[in-house]
């Protein structure tokens, strides 16, 4: 097929061609559009990551606490599971079953970029010292310190300590079995203790407030492993942990 627009020459009435540079340039804004599109995109996979993820266990610190529990402590990325793993808890009562039985639980965080930590630190003790001593320890130590209200049936403490942000003391009647101390009595609280290393990106609020969340379902283990003898008084929720600093302490 013969091209006709080469054979018949140009009239002098006919307006000039552009330029080569004209047509480049016209040939930018589609350019400039596409690379828009394609920063766009990489944008928006490197803030979503595909590649990377988040795997938090589905239960931990004798079952007490799940993994909608345990994420509010967590990044984005990464593995958050226990330590290693209990069936149930140690107390002074029953101290048989050593190998299945624990005072303590730590929740273990490992980030894909080689990071990690203690995410949630949880124990569980009788309340030797008693609640007034562990909060003049806390102030003789420079730690602000707020009541949280548990209700009638325990006393709740928070403090800028990350070792036991939350100390929950739960009102307990509990045998200590005789042994080397005969005249030893056991006290009238078991106090559980909740804290952790937040990771990086976590919101300081969400966590301070799953430790009193944690603190309060490992009470119910506890007030069960325990044995009280008594009727075991505790909310339905935790009470809200306020911000932590000199002017907002109180107790």
């Amino acid at each position: 097929m013969v091209d006709v627009a080469h054979i018949i020459p140009r009239s002098p009435d006919d307006p000039p061609p552009p330029p080569s540079w004209w047509r480049r340039l016209r040939v930018l804004p589609w350019l400039a559009g596409g690379l828009a599109v394609a920063a766009a995109v990489g944008g928006g996979l490197w803030a979503w990551q595909p590649w990377r993820s988040l795997e938090i266990a589905q239960s931990a610190c004798w079952s007490a606490l799940s993994r909608d529990d345990l994420k509010p402590l967590a990044g984005r990325f990464g593995k958050v599971y226990e330590a290693v793993p209990r069936a149930r808890l140690q107390t002074p009562a029953v101290p048989d079953e050593p190998r299945v039985r624990s005072t303590d639980c730590r929740v273990v965080w490992n980030g894909d970029d080689g990071s990690g930590g203690f995410l949630l630190d949880v124990r569980v003790h009788p309340a030797w010292d008693g609640v007034d001593a562990d909060r003049a320890r806390d102030t003789g130590r420079h730690h602000a310190v707020a009541d949280l209200d548990f209700g009638p049936g325990a006393v709740g403490l928070a403090s800028d300590d990350s070792d036991h942000f939350v100390r929950l003391y739960v009102r307990c009647d509990f045998q200590v079995p005789p042994g080397d101390r005969p005249d030893l009595k056991a006290p009238p609280y078991v106090r559980v203790e909740a804290g952790g290393e937040p990771v990086d990106g976590a919101s300081p609020a969400k966590a301070r407030q799953a430790y009193a969340d944690a603190a309060l379902k490992v009470a119910r283990v506890a007030a069960a492993e325990y044995r009280c003898t008594n009727q075991v008084q505790l909310p339905a929720a935790a009470p809200a942990v306020p911000e932590l600093s000199k002017g907002k302490a109180g107790g």
